[in-house]
């Protein structure tokens, strides 16, 4: 029989890893060995990218990093690692009323996840929304309609629980982080786009303007949109991989994101 052991290790990116049995996670079972050769060949060409990276804002204000509770409320072998899709040392930006949160699972947890929206200073949180989720990879989801959008120049809390026991949440897994909604007055779309671009080829061109502006949230939302449309146009894997790797997320393997349905 294997050991049980619980490792919470926090990387660059705000990576804690939740280790619970030597056989329980194994991503790499999942694809095909010509999948991962792809990949290899993919993630090679991802270290540099001629459309630019992510280029922190200036005046940032740094934050420490994400936290993580104890798992004593939850059972052995339950889940295995959550990682948000944030940088690892600077409150992430966005210019959008109702962004896009994304985060990693290794692989599906046996009990509910949770995501909470906060304002600090604000007793009821903007959106708590609980979901089951069953399969591993970057999940995403879009702040409602029927929720307030972001105000300009507020920092505002996000939180993802793995929901082990509901009556006492201080023995839930979590990681949170921050995000501040600015205004965005310049021309985001002011890539050389032309009309014969794929609609993905544009999507691209707009994430990587917002990530030469320091524009965290939609950057990621876009680029993942555009693998999303198009999953087989390199070009969108490799700038996704190479975003990741700028923030030192180069541990998140790449999947077509899971969309939540926010309300």
């Amino acid at each position: 029989m294997n050991n049980t052991k619980i490792t919470a290790m926090l990387t660059g990116a705000a990576f804690f890893t939740f280790l619970l049995s030597t056989d329980a996670i194994d991503i790499a079972s999942k694809h095909s060995l010509a999948q991962w050769k792809q990949l290899s060949v993919w993630n090679n060409k991802a270290s540099a990218d001629p459309l630019g990276g992510y280029v922190p804002p200036v005046g940032r204000d740094r934050i420490e990093r994400t936290e993580g509770a104890g798992s004593r409320g939850c059972p052995s072998g339950s889940f295995g690692s959550l990682t948000l899709l944030i940088p690892n040392d600077h409150i992430g930006l966005t210019v959008s009323g109702r962004p896009t949160f994304s985060w990693y699972v290794s692989s599906a947890p046996s009990m509910p996840m949770q995501f909470t929206l906060v304002e600090p200073g604000v007793a009821k949180p903007l959106l708590v929304k609980q979901f089951r989720n069953d399969k591993s990879g970057i999940i995403q989801l879009e702040l409602p309609p029927n929720v307030p959008e972001l105000s300009t120049g507020k920092v505002y809390r996000w939180t993802v629980s793995l929901v082990c026991n509901a009556k006492r949440p201080s023995e839930n897994i979590y990681v949170r982080s921050w995000i501040s909604r600015v205004d965005y007055r310049t021309g985001i779309n002011s890539q050389s786009a032309s009309e014969s671009d794929s609609y993905a080829q544009k999507l691209r061109q707009t994430a990587a303007a917002y990530a030469q502006s320091g524009i965290w949230y939609d950057s990621i939302a876009s680029v993942t949109k555009a693998y999303l449309v198009e999953p087989q146009n390199r070009q969108n894997y490799q700038y996704l991989r190479f975003l990741l790797d700028a923030v030192g997320l180069s541990q998140v393997p790449i999947s077509q994101p899971q969309i939540l349905a926010g309300n």
